[in-house]
């Protein structure tokens, strides 16, 4: 089984089956709609002066947070295309604090470990991040980028790709959380989580 966050173990194919069985009503029919929830990763090499990350503040995150939902929603209310695929205007999200907790989560330990992939080191899905939170959905997608030290750019970064972008104008959505970190000695520095979903 493939998924576009990479290769993916036979033992954790086993609780990507289990997860499409939560989908039995009114969720993605299909592994393929579930694959489209989480685009292959984005990441640029940072710029030499974005280099020197400091750990990010508390202050910090709710001005980041503060700004994506502020791009997100502008981006939504406008159509667009993404690829070769037309999407409508769509509502605006509202923040939920168990998408914001998996989301920095996924984040910091991006950051701190040096990795950089929709599944973490111990195996962990973005759903099972989710669900771990406590966030009980119907719908459910992860955005990540890194190397970028703005929203703006990493705003840009997403809109860019087709699937980060169809995540963002999906009408399924009707939630988001946000998560930033960085550190001076990941690769990235940088590292960005939007978790989307719909509550059951």
């Amino acid at each position: 089984m493939k998924l576009s966050l990479g290769s993916l173990s036979v033992r954790h194919a086993v609780s990507v089956l289990s997860l499409v069985s939560l989908y039995a009503c009114g969720q993605p029919e299909s592994q393929e709609a579930l694959d489209e929830s989480l685009p292959a990763p984005l990441a640029v090499v940072p710029e030499d002066g974005e280099r020197t990350a400091q750990a990010v503040t508390a202050t910090q995150l709710a001005q980041f947070r503060a700004e994506l939902l502020t791009a997100v929603n502008s981006a939504r209310k406008v159509a667009r295309t993404c690829g070769t695929t037309s999407y409508p205007a769509v509502p605006p999200l509202t923040v939920n604090t168990q998408l914001n907790t998996a989301a920095q989560g996924h984040a910091a330990n991006m950051a701190a470990k040096n990795f950089f992939s929709h599944t973490g080191l111990d195996g962990k899905s973005p759903f099972d991040r989710m669900t771990a939170a406590g966030y009980k959905y119907s719908y459910a997608g992860e955005n990540i980028a890194a190397g970028n030290a703005t929203v703006a750019a990493t705003m840009t970064q997403w809109l860019n790709s087709p699937g980060h972008c169809a995540n963002i104008m999906s009408k399924n959505f009707t939630q988001i959380g946000f998560g930033y970190d960085n550190s001076s000695t990941s690769t990235y520095k940088h590292y960005w989580v939007q978790n989307f979903g719909k509550p059951l």
